[in-house]
């Protein structure tokens, strides 16, 4: 059974990912901002949603190709999910953004751009944090989005304190599919069930930071695999006894 080790930072990890990613005494330009406004929150990898419920959530779109075929597989499925946007991508595919919250799933912001935060300035964090929060909020018919996603899940503290400033739950993962390698279907469906649990966030990737005009498909960008293995594993999950939530759903918002 595959057993990769490339799952995000925990809740010391996050602050490790803020503070220690350069050498010792040498804090990157976004750990310098200033305190926050208020509480800084915590990123979360896991869901509060009862027993046997687990999250699936897609970075990097939308994808105007292979955003609609995921959407396509969980609406076989009766799957509710959460999509965790770039701010670039959501301006060239509007439809595709409307298309995703129409369909009942959450929209997230993934930064404008996808770069290291740590290499940002404070004010650089918030503009790519900013800018994909009014692109999202134009387009998607349900407002600004509550939740982000740091890139890599490196969530600095200047983005942390963005969260707090505007509203938005740092969101993690708990198991990471690695399907933006392209290692095979059957490889990201052993991850994927071998690892399910209450509770589990799952990450998968159904787009591709580009800056062509035309869409991109292959290499990289291709995810193929992703949709194939969706539709493979989802119904030994559903048979399994899980259903499907995403981090906006707390039933217990305390935890």
């Amino acid at each position: 059974m595959i057993r990769h080790q490339n799952t995000p930072p925990g809740r010391r990890g996050v602050i490790a990912a803020g503070l220690s990613l350069l050498s010792p005494g040498t804090p990157s330009r976004a750990d310098a901002a200033t305190g926050p406004t208020g509480p800084v929150p915590v990123p979360e990898r896991l869901v509060q949603d009862g027993e046997r419920a687990l999250a699936l959530t897609f970075d990097d779109g939308p994808s105007p190709i292979y955003t609609p075929q995921v959407l396509a597989v969980l609406r076989r499925y009766g799957v509710t999910a959460t999509f965790f946007m770039l701010g670039v991508n959501a301006a060239k595919y509007p439809w595709v953004v409307r298309q995703v919250a129409e369909e009942g799933h959450v929209l997230g912001n993934h930064t404008w751009s996808h770069p290291a935060l740590r290499t940002l300035t404070a004010a650089q964090v918030r503009d790519e944090i900013e800018r994909t929060n009014d692109v999202l909020a134009r387009t998607g018919p349900g407002g600004p989005p509550t939740l982000f996603r740091a890139p890599g899940g490196r969530f600095v503290p200047a983005a942390l304190h963005v969260c707090a400033d505007l509203g938005l739950r740092p969101i993690s993962w708990s198991i990471d599919s690695a399907d933006w390698t392209n290692p095979g279907v059957d490889r990201i469906c052993d991850t994927v069930l071998s690892r399910a649990a209450t509770g589990s966030i799952v990450l998968h990737h159904d787009g591709f930071l580009s800056h062509s005009a035309v869409p991109e498909h292959q290499g990289l960008a291709d995810r193929t695999q992703t949709v194939a293995a969706l539709r493979a594993y989802l119904p030994h999950l559903i048979d399994g006894g899980y259903r499907f939530t995403t981090p906006a759903r707390r039933t217990d918002p305390s935890v």
